[in-house]
């Protein structure tokens, strides 16, 4: 497959995070009492609402971030899927299997080989270009 350098399928992916994101804040809305379950534990109480808020916050990061393909959006993502899989890995030990939570793994795993594929689309300049030519030195 030939990678292109306009971003354009990052730049969609991006838009569906924002959309994904402002999703996931209504639920929280609608949804006050709904049990997070993070790292092996179910987070209630008051405070779970500010957990719960991490992932909608986080969603539009990233959706703001593909869409204009801002450099820091790569490692947010990456980041956030790593911690995705983590978090999952230990609910999955703790409150045993769920495939379809299983399936968020893979395909979390499969998006982010796609992102680190695409990596190029997200640096500023080309890695060519801020080479300093050796002619236009000046030495001491």
């Amino acid at each position: 497959m030939k990678q292109t350098k306009s971003g354009r399928a990052i730049q969609l992916l991006g838009g569906l995070f924002l959309i994904v994101g402002t999703i996931d804040l209504v639920i929280i809305v609608l949804f006050p009492d709904y049990v997070l379950k993070l790292f092996g534990t179910a987070v209630t109480g008051p405070a779970s609402l500010l957990v719960k808020l991490h992932s909608p916050a986080v969603h539009l990061l990233i959706g703001y971030g593909f869409l204009w393909l801002r450099p820091w959006a790569w490692g947010l993502a990456l980041a956030y899927a790593g911690f995705g899989l983590v978090s999952e890995g230990m609910n999955q030990l703790a409150f045993g299997f769920n495939p379809i939570r299983a399936g968020f793994m893979v395909t979390t795993l499969l998006f982010s080989c796609y992102l680190v594929w695409r990596r190029t689309v997200f640096v500023d300049e080309p890695l060519l270009e801020n080479k300093p030519n050796p002619a236009q030195q000046e030495l001491l």
